[in-house]
């Protein structure tokens, strides 16, 4: 169960209207953890639906980035309570569901972390992803769920729904998300999605407070400026 006394970093953030950076390191790898504090990320996403992280792995990296002042929620594989709770006992800040298609999924989400904390569930920040066109043609009463602090907003998995095979590019995706930020915009509705450097100020113009990214997106243009300063072609290893 949490142990904070209050709500973390980045719950504090999102009520106060403040973006969060939050990245997806992949795996289980506490240096990076520590590495990513040091730089100045503000949350740890700790996915356990897309990665090879287990639930045994979790307090770990939360511990981790907790100890160097970040947050850490985790992206559940399932919204079945008894394992929710097996990830909110590892003592994170908040859960990230995924393929939310309903507000009735977000009422089982805040009653499993309102029953595992004790009623402490205002303390922990409860994401809602939406990235199926169901959950899409829903989001008006998704975002009105009472106890959801955010939506996030799933675009690959979105593209995957509308059949472009993850395809982000598409303009029909495209403009999907633009739709769903839009009404969320409007709705007064904090929500967050992925964002590079050259996306980042207009989507934080719009409204975006959970900025999220992965390690390997960090990484990459730094990698590849070292490399084209160098002289050396794309592929090619020492």
């Amino acid at each position: 169960m949490i142990t904070r006394a209050g709500p973390s970093p980045a719950k504090a953030a999102i009520r106060a209207r403040r973006p969060v950076v939050a990245v997806n390191a992949g795996g289980v790898a506490l240096p990076a953890v520590d590495a990513l504090a040091a730089a100045g990320a503000d949350c740890l996403f700790i996915d356990c639906e897309r990665t090879a992280v287990s639930v045994e792995s979790v307090p770990q990296l939360a511990r981790a980035a907790q100890a160097g002042g970040m947050s850490a929620v985790v992206r559940v594989p399932t919204r079945e309570p008894a394992f929710i709770t097996r990830y909110l006992d590892c003592r994170v800040d908040g859960i990230v569901l995924p393929q939310v298609e309903d507000a009735r999924a977000c009422a089982d989400l805040v009653a499993t972390a309102r029953a595992a904390t004790r009623g402490r569930e205002g303390d922990l920040l409860l994401i809602a992803q939406v990235e199926t066109v169901a959950g899409h043609a829903r989001l008006e009463e998704i975002a009105a769920a009472p106890g959801i602090d955010l939506v996030l907003v799933g675009p690959n998995d979105l593209a995957h729904s509308m059949g472009f095979l993850g395809d982000t590019s598409r303009p029909e995706l495209v403009a999907a998300v633009d739709d769903i930020i839009t009404r969320l915009g409007a709705l007064g509705r904090p929500f967050g999605l992925p964002v590079t450097p050259a996306t980042v100020a207009g989507l934080t113009r719009r409204g975006a407070l959970f900025l999220y990214t992965t390690l390997d997106a960090l990484l990459r243009p730094g990698l590849a400026g070292l490399k084209a300063g160098a002289g050396i072609s794309h592929g090619d290893h020492a």
